[in-house]
This record gives C-alpha cells, structure tokens and sequence, in this order.
C-alpha cells in the first residue's frame, strides 16, 4: 500500500515509522525545508518538499498511485484543500484528515473527506476511557448519517488479538479508518493487519452495529459498556 502523508510534524513522522514498520511505501510532505531533512535523516528518503495544496506536487509525489492520504498538518485549510484535492481530482480511495478546530468537524464530513480525527475529541475520549475503563468511547455522530465515529480500545487478552481485520467477523459497512498503535503511532490499517493488545482502533460504524462491533473487538457489548 502506498500512503502519502501532509506533514512532516510530530503526528506525521510517527505515523510515517508505523506505516514503513507495517511494510507500507510512504512519502511525506511539508512546505518546511528544516522538517523535511529531519525526516531524511530519521526516516530515510521518505520525505518530499512541496505544498499539498497544489496540484504538481500532488502528480510529482506519485498521487495517482496512492492508497490513502493521511493530513497531519495544524492548519485546518492546508488538510481539507489536500484532502478534497486527493480525493476528486486524482481518485484516491481513501482519504483520512486530522481537525484541529473542532468548528470545523461538519465541513470537512460534507467536504467528502472519508475519515476525520479531532485532536479535541481523541484527548477526551482517552481520558475517558481511562477514568471510566471503557474500551469503546464515542467520538461524534457522522453528519446526516445513522452512523457513529468510534475509539475502541484492544483488551490484550481479547479474542480479536493476533488476527487480521479480513479474519474477522466484523458487522456490514464498518470502516475501519486509523489505529493509534499501544505507543502513540497512528497509522491507516489494511485487510492484512494484523490486530495487537492495547492498541485504539478508531472505525465509523452504523448505530445498529456498535453492539456487535465492541463484541468481536474487545469481548464486551457495547450496550453493556454504556448501561
């Protein structure tokens, strides 16, 4: 799978190591010289300067092959402009953005981004899961669908642990859209990965399917975690 990611901070460099540790091809990008030679010289080759906002860079970094997109960046309008770029100008399958600004939540989901993160919202669905030992914290309801973003955190004695997402019996029209590795690492899964202990699998799902979701995740109902 080749995965091209906006940005070269924090968020994006770590989610670069997991996609190469996972044997995924990777580029990132970044308008900053400085970033992107940090990159080289931690990750190797795997950064390209250029501004995602614009079309050539898109071509030049190989867009037209791409599996998935993945926007780090801090500015809102740099992440929307690359995603929706991506996504209806080359085709893109799946295209997955970080949201900053919480205000902005509803324009990027009918902007036909595929997958949002709120940095907001993953703080405080940690922080509940912690204080409430929740495994599966809702994150939003997806605008004008029946359907919900969802944090499931991995038991590592659950029955799911060891197996691949295509093993599973996971319930129709789940996507499953980031997992956040036991280390921080964020990175876009496949069919093939495989699924470890304590790590957060963030999926949209169909309300009817929460229940059943939690179950083959994490051996827990969702409707007795909410109870």
């Amino acid at each position: 799978m080749y995965v091209i990611i906006i940005g070269c901070g924090a968020l994006g460099t770590r989610s670069a190591y997991s996609q190469l540790h996972a044997g995924h091809e990777v580029l990132l990008l970044d308008t900053d010289e400085a970033r992107v030679d940090m990159v080289h010289k931690t990750l190797g080759n795997v950064a390209m300067l250029g501004d995602a906002t614009e079309e050539f860079t898109l071509h030049s970094a190989g867009i037209n092959r791409c599996d998935a997109l993945i926007a780090t960046t801090g500015d809102d309008a740099v992440n929307l402009a690359a995603c929706q770029l991506a996504k209806f100008t080359f085709g893109v399958e799946t295209v997955v953005s970080i949201v900053n600004d919480s205000a902005d939540t509803n324009l990027f989901l009918t902007a036909g981004v595929d997958s949002i993160i709120s940095r907001t919202d993953i703080i405080l669905a940690n922080l509940a899961g912690t204080l409430l030992d929740h495994p599966m914290v809702e994150l939003m309801t997806l605008n004008d669908r029946n359907e919900k973003l969802v944090s499931m955190k991995i038991p590592r004695n659950a029955r799911s642990v060891g197996n691949r997402f295509r093993d599973l019996a996971l319930p129709y029209g789940i996507i499953i859209a980031l997992i956040v590795s036991s280390v921080g690492s964020p990175f876009v899964p496949s069919e093939d990965t495989v699924i470890l202990g304590g790590e957060e699998v963030i999926a949209s799902c169909p309300v009817e399917s929460l229940d059943e979701l939690a179950y083959v995740l994490t051996d827990q109902r969702f409707s007795s975690l909410v109870a």
